[in-house]
């Protein structure tokens, strides 16, 4: 068996989770994990897939027959996890602004923080109905990190953006 992931979108349409997973099924192949999302009208899914090896070419055949899909098979090399990392939940809220993503994950990149996991939404405030911004992330943060110094550069930041966040431990290394 082999690993691969197979990343497709396509305009969303009843029946495309169960092309896939027949594909993959038929093949005598094994959704591990997956996360699938429907953004306006397009569907998106990555899938973590364990297939026989004889089979990875099949895989990419039977996929490609699927009307209008446009995916990737990318196969996975053996992954070392780095066990010197804390996952952290990390949370923000504010008033809907453009950058806001993009000063914190700068932040994070030159603090050689990952970005394990992210979603956002946005809402419009109940009373004033003004948009608000939503971010929920997992976030792994090497060991070596000061806890201290990260949380006083995050109430920098918060605070020059007019930001509220959340940074909970998750699972220590």
């Amino acid at each position: 068996m082999i690993k691969v992931i197979l990343n497709a979108n396509a305009k969303d349409r009843p029946g495309i989770v169960s092309e896939m997973s027949g594909v993959i099924f038929s093949l005598n192949g094994n959704i591990v994990e997956s996360k699938m999302l429907r953004l306006e009208n397009i569907f998106s899914v990555i899938m973590a897939i364990e297939i026989p090896k004889k089979n990875k070419d099949k895989l990419d055949k039977k996929i490609k027959s699927i009307k209008n899909l446009n995916y990737t098979i990318q196969a996975l090399d053996s992954f070392d996890e780095n066990n010197d990392l804390d996952k952290y939940l990390f949370t923000l809220e504010c008033l809907d602004n453009e950058g806001i993503i993009n000063h914190y994950t700068n932040y994070f990149n030159n603090q050689n923080i990952n970005i394990d996991e992210m979603n956002t939404t946005t809402i419009c405030a109940p009373t004033t109905g003004s948009l608000l911004f939503n971010l929920d992330s997992i976030i792994s943060v090497p060991g070596k990190i000061n806890m201290e110094k990260l949380d006083l550069k995050l109430n920098s930041l918060s605070e020059k953006f007019n930001v509220s966040y959340n940074l909970l431990l998750l699972k220590s290394k």
